[in-house]
C-alpha cells in the first residue's frame, strides 16, 4: 500500500536517508508540480514553487506525523506556497493563450479520432484553464484538487484545513463560478 509505504519512506527520511526522501521526491514530484500549474501556468514559477515545496518538505521532514498521508502534507505545504505567491501578486497572472497548434490540424487526433475536435477540445481546454484563473482563490484551489489531482472530498478538507460540508461547499459554488464565466467567454455555450 502506498500510505504505508510513505509512512515507511518518511521515517526512514526523517532519520536521515537521503534515498528514502529522494523516492518521495520521485513518487510525488509531479502531482505537486500539476497541482501548482493549475494556480499559475508559468513553467518557471511552477518548476521554482514544486523545488521549494519539497526542500521545505526535507527541512521540515521532521515535522510529519506517520499517521498522515504523505500527499496530504504535501499539498499543505504546496498550498501555503502557492497562496503566498498569490498575494504577492495581489492583482492576480494574465495567461498568454497560444492559437490551436496548426500541427493538430494535420496530425491524427487523439485513438485515430478527428484531428479538429482534438483541436476544439484543446481550445475549450484552454478557455476553461484561463477563466480558472479568474475563480477566487479558494474555489480554484478546491476545484483543482478534485478535478486535475482527483483528491477526495476528505483530502482536501484536511489540505485545505476546512470541514467535509466546507469542501464540498466551494466546490460547487466553484463550478458554478466556473460555469458561468465560460457561459460568458464563449456567449452561452456549455
Amino acid at each position: 500500500m502506498a500510505f504505508d509505504d510513505d509512512s515507511r519512506l518518511a521515517r526512514r527520511a526523517q532519520k536521515g536517508d537521503r534515498q528514502a526522501f529522494e523516492a518521495l521526491l520521485d513518487r510525488y514530484e509531479r502531482p505537486i508540480y500539476s497541482f501548482i500549474y493549475h494556480f499559475f501556468q508559468d513553467r518557471a514559477l511552477c518548476e521554482d514553487l514544486t523545488q521549494e515545496t519539497f526542500l521545505r518538505a526535507y527541512r521540515f521532514i521532521g515535522s510529519f506525523r506517520p499517521g498522515e498521508k504523505m500527499s496530504t502534507w504535501l499539498y499543505s505545504i504546496a498550498k501555503n506556497l502557492c497562496i503566498d505567491e498569490l498575494r504577492r501578486r495581489k492583482k492576480g497572472t494574465a495567461v498568454d493563450i497560444d492559437a490551436v497548434d496548426p500541427d493538430l490540424l494535420v496530425a491524427e487526433g487523439r485513438d485515430g479520432g478527428n484531428p479538429l475536435v482534438a483541436a476544439i477540445d484543446q481550445e475549450q481546454g484552454e478557455i476553461l484553464r484561463k477563466l480558472l484563473l479568474r475563480v477566487p482563490e479558494k474555489y480554484r484551489m478546491s476545484i483543482i484538487l478534485f478535478y486535475f489531482n482527483e483528491l477526495s472530498y476528505e483530502e482536501i478538507s484536511a489540505i485545505m484545513e476546512i470541514s467535509l460540508s466546507n469542501t464540498k461547499i466551494l466546490l460547487f459554488r466553484g463550478k458554478r463560478m466556473l460555469v458561468e464565466l465560460y457561459r460568458k467567454e464563449t456567449g452561452g455555450k456549455v
